[in-house]
């Protein structure tokens, strides 16, 4: 992020024209935004659901299954969830 941050302040300082505008397309989605969610065990494993499907982004699907490992090992019965292993290699041909 520091160096996202450092390479749009340089381009921004450029002397082309539009510079300013452009260097924002430098940073990261994240670079000045923080979020905080809170959700309860239910709605915790349907995102987790939802995200780990091979149709996701690998950065999303690596989140949402450290999610269900948290639910899973809180739950107190063992069940199993239906959350795709993100670890498993993505066949393309059956998506």
């Amino acid at each position: 992020m520091k160096t996202a941050g450092e390479a749009s302040a340089k381009l921004a300082a450029s002397a082309s024209e539009g510079a300013a505008h452009n260097a924002l397309y430098v940073l990261p989605m994240g670079y000045r935004c923080r979020a905080l969610f809170k959700m309860d065990f239910a709605e915790a494993l349907y995102i987790s659901e939802l995200r780990t499907t091979p149709a996701g982004h690998f950065s999303y699907r690596n989140v949402a299954y450290a999610m269900y490992e948290k639910c899973r090992a809180l739950s107190s019965d063992g069940q199993a969830f239906p959350v795709t292993d993100v670890r498993k290699p993505i066949d393309l041909l059956q998506r």
